[in-house]
């Protein structure tokens, strides 16, 4: 990466960029409905350069869909690519970027807290199952985060993929605790998305954007864990959103790890201000208000909401890597 830019109205440096990068046409890839909003409307209209729009990226950025925003790259020469929306429309951007052009600069502005913008993974489904790249040089160039940009984002999808960044956070913490900039970042993140992912203002929602780029900030040395295998599995092939499987697998997987590393998940608790006492108390008590804080939002957290029976778990658990009656256990209580 080479800068992000965040603050109310931080997108008008946009136009000063592309005259900075010397570029002369832009591929502007969103998807159907940030198209149709006010903020995306007023920003097309700002542009310094000509520019072609793709707007057909859909849930789980399907093959298809790159490949046909990759035939426009190509058809009208351009030399730019901006990504406005969630995480399906930025991987979709990283990917045409990874099989086109690596050299092509990539500007992204977010409009959910998935923090694709920030990451060198990019996800994509073919018929249905997950893939995905991991490459440093996917990373978009330029972040752009503007409260504006966000505010028609629906609440649902905000709060939603809030809980996915709340899942980087923790994930970050127990995979890789010896890291002080990333404890001190994850916590950070945790901290504001507990105090502002509840409400709906545009200071909030520029809270919740910083705790997003927080949550993710030293995420190349911290793979996910089993909350993001999860739900990968179960986001590509039962069409469940980013944000959604957070929701389900996310309380689960928090108590599991307060049962196997009770002092961990103790310590990030009283980083946040829990005062419980022992240990197990601490731990227990953290994956508790995890889950309360998930439903006061008013989402899911279970499978059976979205179709899922307890006759799918002999599939998820076969894309899964793990002792299965331990995949099996920790499945169970999530409907």
């Amino acid at each position: 990466m080479d800068r992000v830019y965040h603050g109310i109205d931080c997108t008008r440096d946009i136009p000063d960029l592309i005259k900075e990068l010397e570029c002369n046409k832009a591929l502007i890839i969103t998807n159907n409905s940030v198209s149709k909003g006010s903020f995306y409307r007023e920003f097309i209209n700002e542009l310094p350069v000509p520019f072609v729009e793709f707007k057909e990226i859909t849930q789980h950025s399907p093959m298809e869909e790159i490949e046909h925003a990759t035939e426009t790259l190509r058809n009208y020469d351009c030399d730019l690519i901006i990504s406005i929306g969630g995480g399906s429309v930025i991987d979709a951007a990283k990917i045409v970027r990874y099989y086109y052009d690596l050299a092509l600069k990539q500007i992204a502005i977010p409009t959910t807290l998935s923090a694709a913008e920030f990451s060198h993974i990019a996800g994509y489904t073919i018929g249905g199952e997950k893939s995905g790249i991991r490459d440093k040089r996917i990373t978009p160039n330029y972040v752009f985060l503007d409260p504006r940009a966000v505010m028609e984002t629906p609440l649902t999808l905000w709060r939603s993929t809030g809980v996915r960044s709340l899942d980087h956070a923790i994930e970050t913490l127990y995979s890789n605790p010896n890291s002080e900039v990333a404890r001190t970042m994850a916590v950070s993140a945790l901290k504001k998305l507990f105090s502002h992912l509840r409400y709906d203002n545009l200071e909030s929602r520029y809270e919740c954007l910083l705790a997003a780029w927080y949550s993710y900030f030293e995420v190349y040395d911290a793979p996910m864990g089993l909350s993001h295998n999860i739900g990968r599995v179960i986001g590509s092939k039962y069409e469940v959103p980013h944000g959604i499987t957070s929701c389900i697998t996310l309380p689960q997987v928090v108590m599991m790890y307060a049962h196997e590393n009770p002092g961990l998940i103790a310590s990030i608790s009283r980083d946040l201000g829990f005062t419980e006492t022992t240990e197990k108390e601490c731990a227990e008590g953290f994956a508790r208000y995890v889950e309360n804080f998930i439903d006061s939002l008013g989402l899911t957290t279970r499978l059976t909401d979205y179709g899922i029976t307890e006759g799918d778990l002999d599939f998820i658990i076969g894309k899964l890597k793990g002792d299965p009656e331990k995949l099996r256990k920790l499945l169970s209580g999530m409907f």
